[in-house]
């Protein structure tokens, strides 16, 4: 399947950019302790323009990392002229890089990288190793309850309050959020920040009219709660249509909204067995969920078993917890009938 990829008419320098990478890589290989080279960010994704650099990232063995953090590098880093040319040189222990977890927008560059220089290997096999697992659509519950919290919760907050300012800044992040949501919801690393809008116009799947409706939700066109509540209404639009795609590919019966299966999940669990030990329970989740809502008002801790208090789960009502936290309590118990 395609990747997201640049979609501009502007002019593209890409061609001029790498023959000038060529001229510089031999030298950049020559560099003692050098054990692999890579080219990432814009340049890797295929476009570059006279504000672009090129970015590379030079893979080091330990000794020559330890020497050039001690401010010993033959060459300048950072943001550099080369040539009249302007580069990104980042440079890396090769074995911290193995070693660490890596962040999402990192797994995002990595997955566009391209190997310049790895004369054992290591750098293919870095590569491998850290994109074997690329995101699962369902893991984009988190990121739907964070639009979600910030469109409804916050939404509605400033709303009543009549901040009509503060409450476009709070459907900005949930924009953000949402655009996070879509990108996990296609299986696809989160680019950066300054990449989101336009590589989601390149996803295998987004909603209907995706940039038409993408415009009205960013869009602020006046400062009256009128504008503020339409603006919230797209944006909510967007956000059931994106969790229903998810909830339809990956757990079709599934009667709630994403962002409530981790909670749905671990209650039903407990519905179907009556008992978990603690090391099952850890096994996917903390014991300090248990402090929290549904599970701290039906659930309790007994040495190393957690147990279900049927009579108390059936004794709930919508008025004893948050409506979010009742809708899992209810369809968990219809579940158990």
């Amino acid at each position: 399947m395609p990747r997201p990829s640049v979609q501009l008419s502007t002019e593209n320098r890409a061609d001029e950019l790498h023959a000038h990478l060529e001229r510089t890589l031999p030298g950049l290989k020559a560099l003692p302790g050098v054990a692999g080279i890579t080219l990432n960010g814009g340049l890797s994704r295929g476009y570059a323009d006279h504000l672009s650099e090129i970015d590379v990232t030079l893979y080091l063995d330990n000794s020559t990392f330890a020497t050039w953090e001690q401010g010993h590098a033959p060459i300048a880093t950072g943001i550099v002229v080369l040539d009249g040319q302007l580069y990104d040189v980042k440079y890396v222990s090769l074995t911290a890089e193995q070693s660490r977890q890596w962040k999402t927008m990192e797994l995002w560059d990595l997955s566009y990288a391209q190997i310049l220089h790895d004369p054992s290997g290591e750098i293919a096999r870095l590569v491998a190793d850290k994109l074997t697992s690329p995101p699962y659509p369902a893991d984009a519950g988190g990121h739907l309850f964070g639009a979600w919290w910030n469109f409804r919760l916050a939404g509605d907050i400033w709303l009543h309050r009549g901040d009509v300012l503060q409450g476009h800044l709070v459907l900005n992040h949930a924009v953000e959020a949402l655009l996070k949501a879509l990108f996990v919801a296609n299986g696809e690393y989160i680019p950066h920040e300054k990449w989101l809008v336009h590589l989601s116009r390149s996803l295998a799947w987004t909603p209907a009219d995706w940039n038409n409706r993408l415009a009205l939700a960013l869009c602020v066109p006046n400062t009256t709660i009128a504008a503020l509540r339409d603006r919230q209404a797209v944006i909510e639009g967007l956000w059931l249509e994106i969790d229903r795609f998810v909830v339809d590919g990956c757990c079709p019966d599934f009667t709630l909204h994403l962002m409530q299966k981790y909670f749905y999940d671990r209650l039903a669990r407990l519905v179907d067995r009556g008992t978990v030990t603690v090391d099952e329970w850890q096994a996917d989740s903390s014991l300090a969920l248990l402090n929290t809502a549904p599970f701290h008002q039906v659930a309790s801790r007994d040495g190393d078993t957690i147990r279900l208090d049927w009579d108390r789960l059936l004794a709930l009502r919508p008025e004893d917890m948050y409506a979010w936290h009742y809708a899992i309590v209810d369809a968990v118990r219809l579940r158990g009938k």
